[in-house]
Parts: C-alpha cells; sequence; structure tokens
C-alpha cells in the first residue's frame, strides 16, 4: 500500500525570506518539520512581489485593484489546490502570516498598530474556498513566536 501524499500550502515569504523587512531564523524549524514529516511544501504566490510592490519597496493594499488581484490570485491558488486533491494528495493547510496585511489570518498591522483581521489574500481565499464549497485549513503562523507555531503545526500534522 502506497503511503499518504501530503503537502502544505505556505505563504511566500516563508520561504523566500528577502522579500520580508524581519527574517526569522525560527522557519528552518518550520521548514524542517514539514520535510521531516514527509510533507510536500508549495509556495504561495505573493501578491507583493507579482505586483512588484515589495521589489520596489512601495505597498499599496488599500487601492481597489490590489484587492481584486488578490482574489485572481486566491482563484488560482484553489485551482492548484483542487489538482493536487484530484491527484489524491492530503492538502494538510495554508499557512498565512500573522501581522501581514496581506496574509494575517487573525492578526495585521494596519500601518499604525495590530489590530484582528485577516489579510486580503487571506480573506479572498476564504471567500473563493466558500464560493466552491470546500475547506482547508488556515493556520496562522507567528513568526515572532514561532514555539507555538511549531507546536499547532506538529498536531495538525498528528491528526490528518
Amino acid at each position: 500500500m502506497d503511503e499518504e501524499k501530503k503537502v502544505v500550502f505556505v505563504s511566500h515569504c516563508i520561504l523566500n525570506q528577502n522579500v520580508r523587512d524581519k527574517k526569522s531564523p525560527g522557519t528552518k524549524d518550520l521548514i524542517e518539520l514539514f520535510t521531516g514529516s514527509d510533507v510536500g511544501i508549495v509556495q504561495l504566490p505573493c501578491p507583493e512581489v507579482e505586483s512588484n510592490s515589495v521589489l520596489n519597496n512601495k505597498i499599496n493594499e488599500e487601492c481597489g485593484n490590489y484587492r481584486e488581484y488578490c482574489k485572481e490570485i486566491s482563484v488560482k491558488i484553489l485551482k492548484t489546490i483542487r489538482k493536487y486533491l484530484d491527484a489524491e494528495f492530503k492538502v494538510v493547510g495554508i499557512l498565512g502570516i500573522e501581522f501581514s496585511p496581506i496574509c494575517g489570518v487573525h492578526r495585521i498591522n494596519n500601518g499604525k498598530k495590530v489590530v484582528p483581521g485577516k489579510g486580503i489574500l487571506i480573506e479572498e481565499l476564504e471567500k473563493e474556498m466558500q464560493k466552491q464549497r470546500f475547506q482547508v485549513p488556515i493556520i496562522a503562523t507567528n513568526l515572532n513566536n514561532i514555539f507555538s507555531t511549531l507546536e499547532r503545526v506538529d498536531l495538525l500534522l498528528k491528526n490528518c
């Protein structure tokens, strides 16, 4: 009998920390947890990188076009997830980045302070999943407290 194939979808900046203004050494532990558990890692596209705003040090997530762009990306992400599901992969979850105005799961930094809320891409992903009537767990990755993230991810891996 073949072992079940598993993948996790992770925010772009977990694997490419060069697009972040602050690097986190804890991401190495997170990546090792997945690879040690034979879970494949799929890097999500980053709306900021793809729109060149990070590369040009200009972030403008407030414009309506940016939300529309995140909506388009969320549709593409879910098509990719569907392809994995159709190929009989177990999709463990999607890892967002806490405090990100784009990929925040529970809290975002609105430019002035940290507030409860979801990032634009996570909001659009959830809306699209609701439209398509399927759900993939979205896990908050707190790079300021990697140990709590590792505990949550480890528990998720044990239960999937």
